[in-house]
């Protein structure tokens, strides 16, 4: 009689959130985790701390940084100016943070590499360095270690060691140099200052030049223009002989004097009666007006032109003479040329700047710890499996009958002598507990026919079974242990055997019942092995056959074990399931995930068949402190010390 009962199992949605992961963290979970896990922190920040040290005192390169000030003090250009009132003695910003990027431009720099012979260098040319270094490129061949590429990782390696800024509210540059010879830093600011200042002059020198060779083009012109001008003016003047604007006056004069003269002899025309002689008079006047007319007329066009060609003349002498002086200055002074700036403060030898060492062990102390932590927090709270009773009953809905540690033997063989030698042992106390357990499942008809299932294999199935059948014949029952996992057959290697017939010549007819098991004296029960066969063990397990060797067993065992194969793997214990009384799930600790279980139990819900509870095996006592555990199951942590006489 099938007088299986467990705990109602759950289904669609719900069943499968119920194996969820919990999102939630608590705060306090994870103080205690890191708390637990202080001593591995503890060591990983020692560790990191040693790292630290080691790269800080032993592999990273000193560094000492150099300071030159500058100040902009901008002077004058003689050349353009002539008048240092005439230009401003400020810059605005952007022309401070030109002369920032000229201070660092590439040409100035290649010309520090060249007066200090810094390609020669090994600290800004890596090629030189002898060895290998995980800190530094491979070495390069010595052949080419002044071909372009090698120059310009030079120039770059040396700008990335100088660096200048304008101090707020100032006109002054900080230059800095850093490397790791204090004096050779100080000498690269020096000379980076004083190249700085050099450009500057070498710059207005060179517009200097450029001025002074424009002015002496543009006086060669205008002496030839105004040569030709005057040229010009002297031959306008010899063909005007005497005429000049006095004697154009003068000609102006007669004319007005001419034309008076005419309007007074008209007058008198009309008052005298001798009009032949007044006729004469005006006939001369307007001859002679007429003769001036024209004199005026040509002797102006003359004096005009001559004019026009005087003011050219005189305007290309004042722009000559005046290029022509500044000329004679310009080269007066283009070798009087100063810079915009001036060294204020020349730098000392350098400061020790890095690397830090005590920030460097405590970032190795603190990267140390922060490994450890993640490692001990994942350890904690990122797993699929099941760490405690609680966990695995509320996720499956159905009871925890019984919580197994890890059994201290190194051979399978040993299990069975352990736990007869042991009976005070840890373990001897949980398969006693998961006894009474199962006992107590159904106070009415306790369970005769127990079937021990996995969701997959390697989770102390077998284990248990042969455990759980030591201590039923403890009892004093008369206990059968059933081989169901007959594509393995793995019991041999737990007890002695087989030396009989087993449970497939049993099933075939060839033997009975009290000939195919074997009784083992130091389990106290009787054992039916399996035997391999090419046939589908499933459709051996649902035949009439196998029925009536349950029924048989029935009638003369107390109790029947039966150790099936993972459900998972293959449908044989689904099929014996139907012939059981009692079905206990054995869950790995920490190792069966979620979704295997929750598969599992889903697997013998579709055959109608509940699980009655599980069994959390291969529990590690030291582990389950180590996660913070030992209230769930104070019997297997130093609370049961006193109380079992082995682990």
């Amino acid at each position: 009689m099938n007088i299986r009962q467990g705990f109602p199992g759950t289904h669609g949605s719900t069943f499968r959130d119920n194996f969820a992961p919990a999102k939630e963290l608590d705060l306090l979970r994870v103080g205690q985790a890191l708390w637990r896990g202080r001593r591995l922190i503890a060591t990983l920040g020692i560790v990191g701390l040693v790292f630290g040290a080691v790269y800080g005192f032993g592999v990273a390169r000193p560094k000492f940084a150099a300071t030159a000030l500058l100040v902009m003090t901008q002077t004058p250009d003689p050349v353009f100016s002539g008048d240092a009132s005439s230009q401003p003695a400020s810059q605005d910003v952007s022309d401070m943070n030109t002369q920032l990027h000229i201070i660092q431009s590439r040409a100035l720099v290649q010309q520090m590499v060249d007066a200090l012979a810094l390609e020669n260098d090994p600290e800004f040319n890596t090629a030189l360095r002898p060895g290998w270094s995980i800190f530094s490129a491979t070495r390069s061949d010595p052949s080419t270690i002044n071909d372009a590429e090698t120059a310009e990782q030079v120039i770059a390696n040396v700008q990335g060691a100088l660096s200048a800024y304008v101090q707020r509210s100032t006109r002054i540059f900080i230059v800095t140099a850093q490397s790791e010879d204090r004096f050779k830093a100080a000498k690269m600011a020096n000379t980076l200052s004083a190249i700085y200042l050099q450009d500057q002059i070498d710059a207005k020198f060179q517009a200097a030049n450029d001025a002074v060779s424009w002015l002496s083009d543009r006086v060669g012109v205008l002496r030839h223009d105004l040569i030709a001008q005057e040229a010009a003016v002297a031959q306008l003047r010899t063909q005007m002989g005497l005429t000049s604007a006095e004697g154009l006056a003068i000609l102006n004069a007669r004319l007005k004097e001419a034309r008076a003269r005419l309007q007074d002899v008209q007058q008198q025309a009309e008052q005298t009666n001798d009009q032949q002689r007044v006729a004469l008079q005006k006939l001369a006047l307007e001859r002679s007006i007429s003769e001036l007319e024209l004199a005026v007329q040509t002797q102006g066009a003359d004096v005009n032109a001559l004019q026009q060609l005087e003011r050219e003349a005189q305007a290309t002498r004042v722009l000559y003479e005046t290029l022509l002086a500044r000329l004679k200055e310009a080269s007066a002074v283009r070798g009087l040329q100063q810079a915009d700036a001036r060294v204020l403060s020349a730098a000392t030898a350098g400061t020790y700047q890095s690397p830090q060492k005590g920030l460097i062990m405590l970032i190795g102390a603190l990267i140390g710890m922060v490994i450890a932590s993640v490692y001990v927090l994942s350890k904690q709270f990122v797993h699929s499996g099941f760490r405690t009773a609680d966990e695995l009953a509320a996720a499956a809905g159905k009871p925890v009958l019984g919580q197994v540690p890890i059994i201290p033997v190194a051979d399978r063989s040993a299990l069975v002598p352990f736990l007869s030698n042991q009976p005070t042992a840890a373990t001897a106390e949980a398969i006693r507990n998961l006894r009474t357990s199962l006992l107590m499942s159904n106070v009415e008809q306790p369970p005769q026919v127990v079937l021990i299932a996995s969701a997959v294999s390697g989770e102390g199935k077998t284990t248990q079974a042969v455990a759980l059948t030591q201590n039923f014949a403890g009892l004093g029952k008369r206990v059968l242990l059933i081989e169901g996992d007959i594509r393995r057959c793995t019991l041999e290697h737990y007890v002695p055997g087989p030396s009989a017939p087993g449970i497939m010549s049993l099933l075939a007819g060839d033997v009975s019942l009290s000939d195919a098991v074997q009784h083992d004296a130091q389990l106290g029960a009787d054992v039916l092995f399996g035997e391999k066969t090419g046939l589908s063990a499933a459709d051996l397990f649902a035949s009439s056959r196998f029925e009536r060797l349950i029924q048989e067993a029935r009638a003369d065992y107390d109790m029947i074990i039966i150790d099936s194969p993972p459900v998972l793997v293959v449908p044989d214990a689904r099929v014996i399931a139907r012939y059981a009384d009692a079905i206990l799930f054995i869950v790995g600790w920490n190792k069966t995930t979620r979704g295997q279980v929750a598969e599992g139990l889903r697997q013998f819900e579709m055959v109608n068949c509940a699980v009655t509870g599980f069994v959390l095996s291969q529990v590690k006592s030291a582990e389950m402190v180590r996660y913070g555990y030992a209230d769930t199951n104070p019997a297997y942590t130093t609370y049961g010390e006193g109380y079992y006489g082995a682990t």
